[in-house]
């Protein structure tokens, strides 16, 4: 089991995965006068989805903090990783410090990401505070063409239900979304 940290973006996405332009044609929309609400239901759907599959969809920074080095270093909640930017800690005086990056490496081959202590080097200790050690990293597909065609047609999906109803459902998303989105779940044990 692995203990993972509290996160929060700090720099959203420039740009949405799916066009305006895209979910209007989907939607079968002509006309400016629901750009605004087709545009915020874009975003509320890209958010749904990196929520249920633990992802960044497009990329974002992310900053994550723990209470302490793990021995098996730090996994970190959010996918996939394109490069560790900082790690910053407390030490045992409770000055901040940051983490050399000869000390540790990261693998951005698994999902979630992890980074690692890099062999014959150890983690400090840290101070006994909740957020001891803070991760500043960049997380998501390198642009819209990189993001899967399935997580493009959930959010088309996802912004279609909303759209046509536009009053609260039982449901937290159409499940043709989820079945779509499924594959890209980031499994967390």
């Amino acid at each position: 089991m692995y203990d993972l940290g509290n996160f929060k973006v700090t720099t959203p996405p420039a740009v949405e995965p799916v066009t305006l332009e895209f979910v209007k044609s989907f939607l079968k929309v002509d006309g400016t006068s629901e750009d605004t609400l087709i545009s915020v239901l874009i975003t509320a759907a890209r958010q749904q989805a990196e929520r249920y599959c633990q992802l960044a969809i497009m990329p974002q920074t992310i900053t994550e903090t723990f209470p302490r080095f793990f021995s098996y270093g730090l996994r970190l909640s959010i996918s996939p990783l394109v490069a560790v930017s900082s790690i910053t800690y407390r030490d045992l005086g409770g000055d901040n410090q940051t983490l050399s990056t000869d000390v540790y490496a990261a693998d951005n081959a698994v999902f979630p990401p992890h980074v690692y202590r890099i062999p014959y080097n150890d983690f400090p200790q840290t101070y006994a505070v909740p957020n001891a050690v803070t991760v500043v990293y960049t997380a998501g597909f390198a642009n819209a063409d990189a993001v899967p065609a399935q997580i493009k047609m959930a959010i088309a999906l996802m912004v279609t239900e909303w759209y046509d109803n536009r009053a609260d459902g039982v449901r937290t998303m159409p499940t043709a979304s989820q079945v779509l989105l499924d594959q890209y779940r980031v499994k967390i044990f």
